[in-house]
């Protein structure tokens, strides 16, 4: 009876050990800092690790990698200036907690991560042949994305929600990214792409937004910028943001299409400032909330009415420039009132009112009598030129802090001349 006892005690604790042996295996870490694979042999010798706890670097002299068994990269995935791999999967792959590097392949073609859900940061540069991305669960966590000349048409397989930098450039077929992301922690950068359309549906809050040659831009719940929203050389014809109430600085740049813009709640811009330049289709824009500008405000264009009707403080200097008739007789108030609180003051458009006539008859009727008497009216005539120009809020130049001067002029004026 005994003996029948222990051999069953025994049976039991080899199907136990067998059990564990097991279990060991499938959840195996392979704890090496980093390995070289410079043949696919080197690969399937990792094919029993379901952590590699280290680098894997795929060498110059690979014609394709598959990465078998591996569940989990701890540090990084690299694969540089290997200009014959053509193909890089991963079947069973769902996170890498470095960087997900590749640069330089001219022939890769197939990447197929097909359960890849998260990485530390993505880095790739110069993949021409990459067209699509095999990544079927989809990738919704990365921190940083830096994506830049590849033959990617979209970016379908990342579906991040948060992101601290983005990063797309370059990418000359890519007409569309369209993301899930609610917050920016750093920057997205979309510059230079295909014919791209832009939509963030769900963006709430970004620190730094920036746009270049891009076709459409979508933001409809986006609330705050904390730094700088930067729009240049852009193909839109119209650009709103419909819920934006704060931003650091807003710069909207040589958008040569662009023809409205609408910013129906943006109350506050930061010290960045406010620039609309050179923007040659728009002709008239307003921001009917925004009260304080705490830098500085730059115009110039082709515009005829730029409405602030809320405006009550400028911290930084102020300069616009318009081609057309623009008044200028707002912002001669706010300056009057030292509601600018700039060094500098311009406001200069095209002349058509009676005050150009009158700043002109002022000079003619001040120029004689002696260099002294010159230049004293002379300074005369520019004070009754600006002071008719605020008044009538015609074409305008306007420049700060010279009244003093021209007043001692004005004076010295009328003791030559009674002398």
């Amino acid at each position: 009876m005994f003996g029948k006892v222990f051999v069953a005690a025994l049976a039991l604790a080899a199907a136990a050990n067998a059990q564990s042996a097991t279990a060991t295996s499938t959840a195996s870490v392979c704890k090496q800092s980093e390995v070289t694979a410079t043949a696919q042999a080197d690969l399937d010798a990792l094919s029993g690790c379901s952590t590699f706890a280290g680098n894997i670097i795929l060498a110059e002299t690979l014609g394709s990698a598959a990465i078998n068994g591996i569940q989990e990269i701890e540090g990084n995935l690299i694969c540089k200036n290997n200009t014959q791999i053509s193909s890089i999967t991963a079947g069973s792959l769902a996170s890498i907690g470095g960087s997900f590097t590749l640069n330089g392949l001219t022939v890769l073609s197939t990447l197929s991560f097909p359960l890849l859900t998260s990485i530390g940061s993505i880095n790739w540069v110069t993949l021409p042949a990459v067209d699509s991305l095999q990544f079927t669960t989809g990738v919704t966590d990365c921190d940083d994305i830096y994506i830049s000349d590849t033959d990617l048409s979209t970016l379908t397989g990342i579906t991040l929600e948060t992101v601290n930098t983005l990063s797309i450039n370059n990418n000359l077929n890519l007409n569309q990214i369209e993301m899930p992301i609610t917050s920016v922690s750093d920057q997205v950068d979309v510059s230079y792409n295909g014919e791209c359309d832009i939509s963030f549906p769900d963006l709430i809050w970004a620190n730094n937004l920036t746009f270049q040659d891009v076709q459409s831009v979508s933001t409809p719940k986006l609330s705050t910028v904390n730094a700088s929203y930067i729009l240049i050389s852009n193909n839109f014809e119209k650009l709103s943001a419909p819920n934006l109430t704060t931003v650091g600085g807003l710069s909207i740049i040589k958008n040569d299409n662009l023809e409205s813009i609408s910013f129906p709640k943006l109350s506050t811009i930061g010290s960045a400032g406010l620039e609309i330049s050179n923007n040659t289709e728009i002709e008239s824009f307003s921001f009917p909330k925004v009260s304080q500008v705490a830098g500085a405000i730059v115009l110039k264009g082709s515009f005829d009415n730029a409405t602030f009707p809320m405006l009550s403080l400028v911290r930084g200097a102020v300069t616009i420039e318009s081609d057309e008739d623009f008044d200028c007789s707002v912002f001669n108030k706010l300056n009057s009132n030292n509601d600018i609180r700039g060094n500098d003051y311009v406001c200069s458009a095209a002349s058509t009112s009676s005050s150009s006539a009158l700043s002109s008859s002022a000079t003619a009727t001040s120029g004689s009598g002696s260099a002294s008497t010159t230049a004293a009216s002379s300074s005369a005539a520019a004070t009754t030129s600006a002071a008719s120009t605020s008044s009538t809020g015609g074409a305008a130049a306007f420049v700060p802090n010279t009244s003093g001067a021209a007043f001692g002029g004005i004076i010295a004026a009328i003791f030559f001349g009674i002398f």
